[in-house]
């Protein structure tokens, strides 16, 4: 045995460890809101996914957000994000307090990790677990050599046996996201397999409508929804249309919600069913996200955030979500 493999036996050990007391933890904290009679009802948060404002750094957010009619932000802590990996204990807590402040909470981050052991990984669950931040999208995995796909498939889980374990240490619940294109977790069904035999607590899917509907048109997205149905941790929303590029040929090109192809109304009412209770994030990537402040640009995204969140309210009213 190498030393290497020696330190990542004893990592997934202590981490074993840490997690059976916090996990007893929890379940003593539930037992004891619960005899209180003090325990919340778990529903849905709706929240918006904080790229769509990427051109101001995130101590200007709770400025804007109260006006977009937003309480709650999907907060991007990723490289290029608006907050780094490497100043993550300093910054999240930093940011905890500025949108506390102004009245709006972050149910969930958006993340990069793909490793437990990479990409200050640790420090960010931590200190997302830390500040009561129980929700954390991971990074991406490209599928590569496409005649290698069950090494690929088997790789990763292994990969994310050590993040789920990191994850349940914190008390954090790690979404694995559907992106389309030639990524794992594209096909649903590989997503099922990946995560079906590890801790429903410490990982789950963040399904995402738009991917699911570009990869599975008519029927697909319903069939693996259903398949993951039971282990939908968070939910992405926008909308697309196929566009044909003079150049390119037909592509996804994303529209207002309720004016492209995603069943938006079928898929909450799925949820529903389940008794969904995880953050759902907006996102708003239609416009032109990157012009300066107070530009049109910038004003004319501004009005699209309002208008899809505003769309997106009424129908979580109108499935009984709210």
């Amino acid at each position: 045995m190498t030393s290497q493999t020696s330190q990542q036996l004893s990592r997934r050990q202590a981490m074993k460890s840490a997690a059976a007391i916090a996990g007893a933890a929890m379940l003593a904290e539930s037992a004891n809101a619960d005899e209180a009679g003090t325990k919340p009802a778990a529903k849905p948060r709706l929240c918006l996914f904080s790229k769509s404002l990427h051109n101001r750094p995130f101590t200007a957010l709770p400025a804007v957000l109260p006006d977009l009619g937003v309480d709650a932000v999907d907060l991007t802590c990723r490289p290029k994000g608006h907050l780094l990996p490497e100043r993550i204990a300093d910054d999240l807590p930093r940011a905890h307090e500025l949108f506390k402040a102004a009245g709006i909470t972050i149910p969930m981050i958006t993340t990069g990790i793909t490793d437990a052991d990479r990409g200050h990984a640790e420090a960010i669950i931590k200190a997302a677990g830390g500040l009561g931040i129980r929700y954390a999208k991971l990074g991406y995995y490209p599928y590569g050599d496409l005649h290698k796909l069950h090494d690929t498939l088997a790789e990763v889980k292994a990969r994310l046996r050590d993040v789920a374990a990191m994850c349940r240490q914190y008390g954090v619940r790690a979404g694995f996201h559907n992106h389309a294109g030639v990524r794992v977790g594209a096909a649903l069904w590989d997503i099922w397999y990946l995560i079906n035999d590890l801790p429903a607590e410490a990982i789950g899917s963040y399904f995402d409508m738009r991917h699911a509907t570009v990869e599975g048109g008519e029927g697909g997205w319903r069939i693996g929804m259903s398949l993951l149905a039971p282990r939908i941790a968070m939910v992405a929303v926008k909308d697309f249309l196929w566009h044909e590029d003079p150049k390119r040929g037909w592509r996804a090109r994303n529209v207002p919600l309720g004016q492209g192809m995603v069943r938006c109304e079928e898929a909450f009412r799925r949820l529903k069913q389940e008794s969904f209770s995880g953050p759902i994030s907006l996102h708003v990537e239609h416009g032109d996200r990157g012009g300066p402040v107070a530009s049109p640009q910038d004003k004319a995204n501004l009005a699209a955030i309002r208008t899809d969140n505003a769309y997106l309210r009424d129908l979580l009213k109108r499935v009984g979500l709210a």
